[in-house]
């Protein structure tokens, strides 16, 4: 099996994605995962009981950067139990990714046929950092250090993965550092007014409307609290509680997704990756939202 450094993901035109149909590791949170994917990149976790499957699409977050096939339950399982679980997420892959994500799968998958119309789909939004990527300034390839094709290469070319971060570092592509960025987060997070907030909002809920999500008859949206809110000041947790509720709202009026689903604000107990960017998996507590 191939180890890297760092997760193997790259940019596939608009959207981003793992290695596709591979088994392989990577270095996390002082630990490696083990993730096998299926041929058109999910990661894929198979259950005992197999009472179903759901298929989920998102970033990191909803991914489990920490959590390996055989481990005790991703998240996912928490929440949805007994279920075989086909995840398309990777870093960096913002809520329009999605969406352009599930439009080539459409196209792709099982050659044309209209899977999603048996599907329970999951769509995760980490309101830690998607809440930035609904805006119009959102562009993942500053983020994204390799393309499709680099990522059948890495598994052919010893260190070719390695080489490739550090140029894309040299560059000025900013991932996986492990110095916490919260303040300057909450510094940019409240830079953005709360018109220009809600027209981002409003303009991602009309490109879910519009897109191919809306031929699954089971839809949930999975939203993930900011980690950034444990060093906001009381004042600004307020804020960011007010700010959460109301987006939580937005989705729950919209009438979009059959459910909500959200986790409960992190305390000081609640555990990060040593990334500081991530909840360690079994690190939240979900609850169904109504508005």
């Amino acid at each position: 099996m191939n180890c890297f450094s760092f997760i193997p993901y790259g940019l596939d035109k608009k959207f981003v994605s793992l290695p596709q149909g591979r088994d392989f590791c990577f270095s996390y949170s002082n630990n490696f995962t083990y993730m096998t994917t299926n041929e058109f990149g999910a990661r894929v976790i198979f259950d005992k009981n197999n009472l179903g499957r759901i298929t989920a699409f998102g970033e990191s977050q909803l991914l489990g950067l920490d959590f390996s096939d055989g481990d005790i339950s991703h998240d996912l399982n928490l929440i949805f139990p007994n279920k075989n679980l086909e995840i398309y997420a990777a870093p960096n892959n913002g809520p329009f990714e999605v969406l352009e994500q599930i439009k080539n799968l459409q196209g792709t998958k099982l050659k044309g046929t209209n899977w999603l119309e048996g599907e329970s789909i999951v769509i995760g939004f980490n309101y830690s950092t998607d809440i930035f990527r609904i805006g119009e300034g959102w562009n993942p390839k500053k983020f994204v250090p390799i393309g499709k094709k680099d990522l059948t290469r890495i598994f052919y070319l010893p260190g070719y993965h390695d080489l490739l971060l550090i140029i894309a570092r040299s560059t000025g592509k900013q991932f996986g550092s492990t110095v916490s960025n919260a303040a300057k987060t909450l510094h940019y997070y409240f830079a953005i007014s709360d018109e220009e907030r809600r027209k981002n909002i409003k303009r991602w809920l009309t490109g879910v409307s519009n897109s191919e999500v809306m031929k699954a008859p089971d839809k949930t949206l999975l939203i993930f609290p900011p980690y950034w809110y444990l060093e906001a000041s009381e004042i600004q947790k307020k804020k960011i509680r007010e700010h959460f509720l109301l987006f939580n709202c937005a989705v729950v009026k919209s009438g979009l997704f059959e459910s909500v689903i959200i986790s409960e604000f992190p305390n000081i107990d609640t555990k990060l990756a040593v990334d500081n960017r991530h909840y360690l998996s079994g690190s939240l507590i979900y609850k169904e939202f109504h508005c």
